[in-house]
């Protein structure tokens, strides 16, 4: 029993150094700046922001230098068709281009695809920020478990602490008894198991919390042995109409609204590739420079630098059925968007209703435990009391003591899921991360 009650010291003495206080607005304002996942979501919504731009779906013009030239040595021989010229044998001569130009490209029409590809490129953008704003949320709802998770392990951990020490007074009292011949040895031995395993226990609740801490800190993006307490008030919600709850979802939930932006972007694609049915039109303006040397002719150099306008139409009459069929699947790919869109807002129904249902069945459930716990400290008050004077055995004592942290944890367990059901619910109804 000494070597017990010196570890129950150890931890106790381990767990009181440096801890610092923590609220949970700053536990989730530190999750949102050091946690990792959130880094990296941000990140990449980052990246996705760089390929939103008019040059990328052809909005702006191309612009292209290119420079070249050549050289070669040869043998010549020139025979002309009049006496004019002499005849040329084995002319040593060497020949050389160069050519230098600035061409500027641009699509004047192209069956109104730009157009909507920029729209769904930007609707790609909205989806990624809604994406981000889902990480956060889990991220969040991963926080508010681990933050209340802390404390209620905390609070079991006293509920043990608490028991414990009722054992052990239990413990001293028989062992008394047992000296003056009061009790008997198998009264000492029950009181020593029942103090022995209301040590193991808060031992190992002990270990349970540290865990919990290590996963919050975790979490937090922070080192994993930072030492801080959980700030254990809370207040439970006041619950509205379950048809307001379902209305705000229907209408704000982040996952109806990605499937809105979705079947939009479905509908462009299916948009897009009608516009390729239609003609393109495209222009190009060129300046350059381009000159030549050769050593044997009439002509002996040449150069020449202007500019060069050219206007294209181009109309693809048939490829194999390649446009038909990816306007088919555009489609078929609007309907799907369709179903996929109806399946989010039942799966909204069906976890509004679920999380709703929760909190009000552990509201009720946490009001019939209080009023249990009265009862459960005056039988306990009352065992003690028929115990000390032999009125009542050790196993009937001791089913008092464990009736009491039944309902102690019961009521901790209902409060602590109460509070994650409703931050649950907030999400549902996007009012979680403004």
């Amino acid at each position: 029993m000494k070597n017990f009650t010196l570890i129950l010291l150890g931890i106790l003495a381990v767990s009181s150094v440096n801890a610092q206080m923590l609220k949970l607005e700053d536990a989730i304002a530190l999750a949102l700046s050091n946690n990792h996942n959130v880094i990296i979501i941000k990140q990449q919504n980052e990246a996705k922001k760089q390929e939103i731009h008019l040059g990328a779906v052809g909005f702006l013009p191309t612009l292209d230098a290119s420079a070249g030239g050549n050289y070669s040595g040869s043998n010549t021989d020139l025979e002309f068709a009049t006496d004019a010229f002499p005849d040329i044998k084995n002319q040593e001569a060497a020949q050389s281009n160069q050519s230098a130009k600035v061409t500027a490209t641009y699509m004047i029409f192209n069956g109104g695809a730009r157009v909507r590809s920029y729209a769904k490129l930007k609707s790609s953008g909205t989806l990624s920020e809604l994406q981000t704003k889902i990480s956060l949320e889990s991220t969040m709802i991963q926080v508010v478990n681990g933050y209340y998770e802390v404390i209620r392990v905390g609070n079991q951990l006293d509920f043990m602490k608490n028991s414990l020490e009722i054992s052990r007074d239990r413990l001293n009292r028989v062992k008394t008894n047992n000296a003056y011949g009061n009790a008997g040895k198998i009264d000492v031995l029950n009181a020593q198991v029942d103090f022995n395993n209301d040590s193991s226990n808060f031992i190992n609740a002990e270990l349970i919390l540290k865990k919990a801490k290590n996963e919050l800190n975790f979490l937090l993006g922070r080192t994993i042995a930072t030492e801080f307490d959980a700030a254990g008030e809370l207040t439970l919600p006041v619950i509205n109409e379950l048809s307001e709850y379902m209305k705000k979802a229907k209408e704000n939930n982040t996952s109806i609204i990605m499937s809105n932006i979705q079947l939009d972007m479905a509908e462009l694609e299916k948009k897009i590739n009608k516009s390729g049915f239609l003609p393109t039109l495209s222009s190009s303006l060129d300046y350059g420079y381009q000159a030549s040397a050769n050593d044997v002719g009439i002509i002996q150099k040449s150069g020449s630098i202007g500019t060069t306008a050219a206007l294209s139409l181009k109309w693809n009459l048939f490829d194999g059925l390649k446009k038909q069929k990816a306007l088919e699947k555009a489609k078929i790919m609007v309907e799907v968007s369709n179903i996929e869109q109806q399946q989010t807002l039942l799966k909204i129904e069906k976890e509004v209703q679920n999380y709703y249902d929760a909190i009000k069945v552990n509201i009720d459930l946490l009001s019939l435990e209080k009023a249990k716990l009265g009862v459960g400290k005056m039988n306990l008050t009352r065992s003690k009391e028929l115990f000390d004077n032999g009125s009542i055995n050790n196993v009937q004592f001791r089913q008092a003591q464990l009736n009491l942290i039944q309902i102690e944890n019961n009521i901790n367990n209902y409060r602590y899921s109460i509070k994650i059901y409703e931050y649950q619910l907030l999400r549902m109804t996007n009012e979680l991360v403004k």
